[in-house]
């Protein structure tokens, strides 16, 4: 032993185990903290194991003292110190005061809390104690797999097993430190940075650790642990890139329907709404980042970048189109004064029909124009229909005058109907011309009747007209004398011709041909139905 070993302390506490700390994914009560939480008994080991075990056993019960009170136990330094009693510690912190929890929320642990081990199984103690060895300097070894390795001092002349059985301690410490993490890797909900702490302090603790037992043992249950751990990661990690994916997804549609309103004809755009959802763009977007998985920096800089482009479009093509509407609305303003002018310069006329067709034109006109600004719009428009209206109600009254005079003219056009038709059927031609002439005189100047009863009287006044039309017609085919020589003309040359077909009929008879025979009956036949038609019309003619 060289000159400066001399002079430390012949005592070296193992180191204890890291402990793990508590993610903070659940939240109750502060009186459910206070109940999980409890004090470790007294400690009932000596000598030279109660220099040593407390700090060593105590991390097991620091890595749950974590869960109860939320904050993580720091490693403890080992305190070099002859063998002596120590004060009972409690094995997990007290809540914080009120005043201290103010503003956050108290965490419930995430597994039963551990108390500080108070005593230890004989039977593992011993079956630890195998593992090391103190030589007469009191150097401490252990045997690590297939090497020996020095983990500690202690006075010369300590017996051995006095002199291991904190280190035995130590080692069954760090076991119990793996069986919380065991449990601690089943809890739901454990973050990906709760699991990087677990595998940072696994392997803090699990490095050359200055504990007396089977090591080799620890550190392959150490690794299944690692492993288990490391899967969760992988777990958390393709769900974080599948929310990844998504959000950037629904970003992207996002943004897309920004551009697609900003690419809408300006004509067929909405502005209000469409202004509208451009002033919430930007809180929905912080909005999005703030609640959902983060992207990826370029992909998020690209997208807001095309956000950026599309407001910047949508700007510049709002303050296009509301300048063409301002020319717009310039333009209707001066087009619809123009049509107030002239419907106010025709609005006192008398010439109703043509006045009212040209007013007919204007309200196309007006139409036709432009829209304009809807106050000056409405204001123009109760100019016009004001004009409009004056010369329509004198026209509606008027109207109405002229309606009630073809109402008497009606009643007095159905007597004379009446009167003509009473001249039917005509036996006197000439007596009833004459009646009927003087009707006709009367009915023309009976003159105009509603519009509803025009064809109804004038289908009446036809109808007597066609008939004397008619007699008229057969009273000159009776009294033509050129129609007369043609009848007798007619009924003399049938005679004639009907004497001949009548020899002819003879003559087929004697030769006894039944064709012959039968064509000279038929022509002779068919003369003789004319020669009636023309005789009975000459008698018809008188």
């Amino acid at each position: 032993m060289n000159e400066n070993d001399q002079k430390t302390p012949e005592t070296t506490a193992p180191e204890a185990p890291e402990a793990v700390e508590t993610p903070s994914t659940t939240e109750v009560p502060e009186a459910t903290e206070s109940s999980t939480a409890t004090e470790a008994p007294e400690s009932s080991t000596s000598g030279s194991e109660a220099g040593l075990a407390p700090e060593a056993s105590t991390a097991a019960n620091d890595l749950e003292a974590k869960d109860a009170s939320g904050n993580a136990a720091k490693p403890q330094a080992p305190k070099p110190a002859a063998p002596k009693p120590q004060a009972p510690r409690p094995g997990a912190p007290k809540p914080g005061s009120p005043a201290q929890l103010k503003g956050k929320a108290p965490r419930t642990p995430l597994v039963p809390i551990v108390p500080t081990a108070t005593s230890y199984d004989d039977a593992k103690v011993t079956e630890a104690l195998a593992y090391g060895e103190v030589n007469a300097e009191g150097t401490v070894t252990v045997k690590d797999g297939t090497q020996i390795r020095e983990i500690g001092t202690v006075e010369k002349g300590t017996e051995r097993d006095k002199a291991l059985t904190p280190f035995a301690h130590a080692y069954l410490d760090l076991s119990a430190f793996l069986d919380v993490v065991d449990q601690k890797l089943q809890v739901p909900g454990l973050t990906q940075a709760d699991l990087n702490r677990i595998l940072e302090q696994m392997r803090k603790n699990m490095k050359e650790p200055k504990v007396v037992g089977d090591i080799p043992a620890l550190r392959e249950r150490a690794h299944e642990l690692r492993e288990r751990a490391k899967e969760l990661i992988g777990e958390l990690e393709k769900a974080r890139l599948e929310a990844r994916e998504e959000s950037t997804k629904k970003r992207t549609a996002f943004v897309e329907g920004i551009e697609d309103l900003v690419a809408t004809d300006s004509h067929r755009i909405s502005w209000k709404k469409a202004a509208a959802r451009m002033r919430s763009m930007v809180p929905d977007w912080k909005e999005m980042q703030k609640n959902e998985v983060s992207l990826e920096r370029e992909v998020e800089d690209k997208l807001w970048k095309r956000l950026s482009a599309a407001r910047s479009e949508f700007d510049r093509k709002r303050r296009a189109h509301f300048s063409e509407l301002d020319e717009q609305h310039a333009e209707a303003e001066k087009i619809k004064a123009r049509l107030i002018e002239q419907a106010e310069a025709i609005q006192d006329s008398e010439d109703f029909g043509p006045t009212a067709r040209e007013f007919r034109s204007l309200m196309d006109q007006w139409r036709a124009a432009p829209r304009g600004n809807r106050k000056k719009d409405d204001a123009q428009w109760a100019k016009f229909k004001a004009a409009q209206d004056s010369f329509f109600e004198r026209r509606n009254a008027d109207l109405k005058k002229i309606d009630a005079e073809q109402s008497e003219n009606l009643k007095v056009k159905e007597g004379l109907l009446a009167e003509a038709e009473a001249l039917l059927p005509i036996t006197d031609l000439g007596k009833a011309k004459e009646q009927f002439r003087s009707i006709e005189d009367r009915f023309d100047a009976a003159g105009r009747v509603p519009r509803n009863a025009m064809r109804r009287v004038d289908e009446r006044i036809r109808a007597v007209r066609a008939a004397f039309q008619k007699a008229e017609d057969d009273e000159w085919r009776r009294t033509d004398p050129r129609t007369k020589a043609r009848v007798e003309g007619a009924s003399s040359q049938l005679h004639a011709a009907i004497a001949s077909y009548e020899d002819d009929l003879e003559k087929a008879k004697a030769t006894g041909d039944a064709k012959k025979i039968e064509k000279a009956q038929a022509a002779l036949d068919a003369r003789r139905e004319w020669l009636e038609v023309i005789e009975r019309s000459a008698k018809d003619l008188g």
